[in-house]
């Protein structure tokens, strides 16, 4: 969505712009209406997906194209023909059309790679919470603020030609890096519940557990901010490990507590986490081990080469390609670590599946 959302904005911008070189002779001008609307959607774009290179340049346009046409939508208010357009108006339509234009081809050459969920037989919820950590998260109303984001990716139906398959044996904790937050881990996380894991993560935005101190706290900021600082500062950044570490444990202990309402508090859980996390799951295992059946860390795997930020070569491939890295059509890395993790937790399980492609099934050679 945020991709399409960003792609009708900069065209939007463009046919704004580019209506100016039309003009043959009195007429009203009814496409300037679309500069107010394009600024709108573009701020909105912030609201809903955050703030990056692309919804703040796209926001820059469009307020350059507002106050560019602010005469023009005068005029049009009041019902007003127009029969040219001054030179300065011609010469910011020629200079947003070209930005447009080059956000239109950055948008394309950079476009985040996506799997169907309905493809892999994968269903995905996204709960809506609001709340904080003193008094407890409760689902959010339609109009309330959201402080944080519960998802489930689950199998849509159990394979039938795993025999070890157990549903109650199945479950994950994911625990993203601030620098990727859950939709930067989509791709591994469709992929392990394709083998049948049901995964669950978590973002909170609460007020009462801060990252930065400051307004980059704010969701629309906080995962750009924080992959700004670890860019800049790494040295600085990674001396913050133990504050991030009592956050995280803040967080996975109301995950916990969520997960109770469903599952009971006898239930384990298998726990995955990128960078950030892994003290925090260590310090569970050791202080609740009936919680955790076992853990795994993406950081471990050699061939995971983006540790931290999610599996950007698909979900952000600017950010990829400013760290050297080339996209990956395939989705290599994402395939790996879902196999080594499905290895680790369920190794008999990994072993059928491994087993002359049979996924699971009786090899007639046996015999």
């Amino acid at each position: 969505m945020k991709f399409y959302g960003e792609l009708l904005v900069f065209v939007l911008l463009f046919i704004t712009n580019f209506r100016v070189f039309f003009v043959r002779q009195a007429r009203h001008d009814p496409l300037v209406v679309l500069a107010p609307v394009t600024f709108i959607i573009a701020a909105l774009q912030i609201f809903a997906f955050g703030i990056d290179a692309f919804t703040v340049f796209a926001l820059i346009i469009a307020i350059l194209v507002l106050l560019s046409n602010f005469h023009a939508i005068f005029r049009y208010s009041e019902n007003l023909y127009i029969d040219h357009y001054s030179p300065l108006m011609m010469f910011w339509a020629v200079l947003t059309s070209l930005l447009s234009a080059a956000g239109i081809a950055a948008i394309i050459i950079f476009a985040p790679l996506e799997m169907s969920g309905k493809t892999l037989g994968v269903s995905e919820t996204q709960t809506r919470l609001k709340g904080n950590f003193r008094t407890g998260f409760l689902p959010a109303g339609a109009y309330s603020r959201s402080d944080a984001f519960l998802y489930e990716f689950a199998p849509e139906q159990s394979a039938e030609t795993d025999r070890n398959y157990n549903p109650d044996e199945r479950t994950v904790i994911f625990i993203p890096d601030k620098r990727g937050d859950t939709e930067h881990y989509k791709p591994y996380l469709q992929l392990l519940a394709q083998k049948g894991f049901t995964v669950y993560s978590a973002d909170f935005f609460a007020d009462d557990c801060r990252w930065l101190h400051s307004a980059e706290d704010m969701r629309i900021l906080r995962r750009t901010a924080m992959v700004t600082r670890s860019e800049l500062n790494p040295a600085f950044f990674d001396a913050q490990r133990e504050f991030y570490n009592y956050n995280i444990s803040q967080e996975i202990s109301v995950l916990l507590s969520l997960l109770a309402e469903k599952y009971g508090d006898e239930k384990s859980y298998y726990f995955v986490c990128d960078a950030m996390g892994s003290t925090a799951i260590r310090d569970l295992a050791i202080k609740q081990k009936s919680k955790v059946r076992g853990y795994f860390f993406l950081s471990d795997v050699r061939e995971y080469k983006t540790s931290g930020y999610g599996f950007i070569k698909q979900t952000d491939p600017l950010l990829a390609f400013f760290k050297k890295l080339d996209r990956d059509d395939a989705f290599t890395e994402a395939k790996l670590l879902a196999e080594k993790t499905n290895e680790i937790f369920l190794p008999e399980t990994a072993s059928n599946q491994n087993a002359d492609g049979d996924d699971g099934e009786e090899n007639p050679d046996d015999d």
